[in-house]
């Protein structure tokens, strides 16, 4: 008997919780075990083959003979099951955000579960999490712009332009949620309005296109015109200038000319230059019909210009400086035979300007008898022919005085002697 006891006894001390004495236990039969414990659910206990669960937590059970004296055993169980211990975990996340619980992944495709940690609660009972998770979608928006070749639209720091105009951009916390803001770009590019100016111009021509100016030094060149498109965008023009041939012989009217006053001075236009026509400055005469020559009379210093046109219209010009010299020469012979040959046979006054007169002469003998005199004359064609009041006068030395008037109004006196020889 006492064998069988103990052999229960160990088995029994094998499975059973540590026992814990009860308040009273005092009052009970001497061989009494209590067994006040906590269970955790799901949990379940054979103790002297009676099963004790969450649905059988007390239970008073008499062991015949089993105490060491041979007496009868008492057991009594007063089990507390512990309250289950769940976490329920509620929140909004991110679409692109996640959530691990337990090893387990939870994100938009798997937002919610159930995970048991077994052990995990304070008193060594299972713990379970109830996931339930709320993710947020993107904010979106759409980009959806028209731009010109030449723009560039920049979004999130990223260009988008005429060569990458579709994309999409994440803006970090953009969103008034705190979330992710999604832009999907979508422009649209407006074709480049190009055109092409050409023109044929006179060699010394310009054309001022866009503020640049364009000549025989400059004949090409591209411009670009904002906003001149029909769609509002900038324009491209090519500019392509031919220039017509210039002259082979710009410098047609020839060198500068030094004359004397009077003298007569003609200029003419080669007629190979081809000209339709011709103007010349200061309305110079012109000597035939064509009016590609004109002569006049040297006066004062001045500038002939001729201007022509071509059969292409071009203009080309020229001029002449004509500058008359101060000096004013006169040649009066010291001596003269009256019957000798011309033009000897005469005291006459020789002027190389063109229209000098005489306006004044007086000739006379040694003793100062005036033995000519001539007024307001041509200086060219009048002179004293050594004849006096009919005679011709003796060889002698003579005297003269006389008083030149130039084209210009100038005057000018002259005195000197004059030997007459026979």
């Amino acid at each position: 008997m006492r064998t069988c006891q103990f052999v229960w006894a160990l088995v029994f001390s094998a499975l059973l919780l540590p026992v814990a004495a009860k308040a009273g236990a005092e009052n009970a039969p001497r061989d009494t075990a209590f067994f006040n414990n906590v269970i955790c659910p799901g949990q379940s206990f054979f103790i002297a083959g009676n099963l004790f669960d969450a649905q059988n937590l007390m239970g008073t059970m008499v062991l015949p003979g089993a105490s060491w004296d041979g007496t009868d055993s008492v057991v009594i169980v007063n089990l507390s099951l512990s309250p289950p211990v769940t976490q329920i975990i509620q929140s909004s996340f991110c679409s692109n955000e996640a959530l691990v619980v337990n090893g387990h992944i939870y994100d938009a495709s798997h937002p919610s579960g159930t995970e048991l940690l077994p052990g995990g609660a304070v008193g060594g009972c299972d713990s379970l999490i109830v996931v339930d998770l709320h993710f947020l979608s993107p904010a979106q928006f759409l980009l959806q712009q028209t731009i010109c070749s030449n723009d560039t639209v920049w979004v999130n720091q990223q260009a988008y332009d005429q060569y990458y105009y579709v994309g999409m951009e994440t803006i970090a916390g953009g969103s008034a949620n705190g979330c992710d803001s999604i832009i999907l770009v979508d422009l649209t590019v407006l074709p480049t309005a190009v055109d092409t100016f050409s023109q044929t111009l006179c060699p010394s021509a310009s054309v001022n296109l866009n503020g640049t100016v364009y000549n025989a030094n400059r004949p090409q060149g591209i411009e670009v015109l904002p906003n001149a498109a029909v769609n509002g965008c900038d324009s491209i023009v090519y500019v392509v200038m031919t220039f017509y041939d210039p002259l082979d012989e710009p410098d047609f009217l020839g060198e500068n000319r030094s004359v004397y006053l009077g003298e007569q001075i003609c200029l003419e236009v080669p007629g190979n230059l081809g000209f339709t026509a011709i103007e010349w400055s200061n309305n110079l005469p012109c000597s035939n019909s064509d009016c590609d020559s004109v002569c006049f009379w040297a006066s004062r210093n001045t500038w002939a210009i001729a201007t022509i046109t071509d059969g292409n219209g071009c203009v080309f010009s020229d001029s002449v400086q004509i500058e008359v010299s101060a000096n004013r020469p006169v040649y009066i012979p010291n001596v003269f035979m009256p019957d000798g040959e011309a033009p000897n046979n005469r005291f006459q006054i020789y002027s190389r300007i063109p229209g000098t007169r005489i306006h004044w002469l007086k000739v006379c003998d040694r003793w100062g008898s005036m033995v000519y005199a001539a007024n307001d004359v041509d200086a060219e064609n009048t002179g004293w022919d050594g004849m006096i009041r009919g005679k011709t006068a003796q060889s002698d030395v003579y005297t003269y005085a006389l008083e030149l008037l130039y084209p210009d109004g100038e005057k000018e006196i002259i005195r000197g002697t004059v030997t007459v020889l026979h």
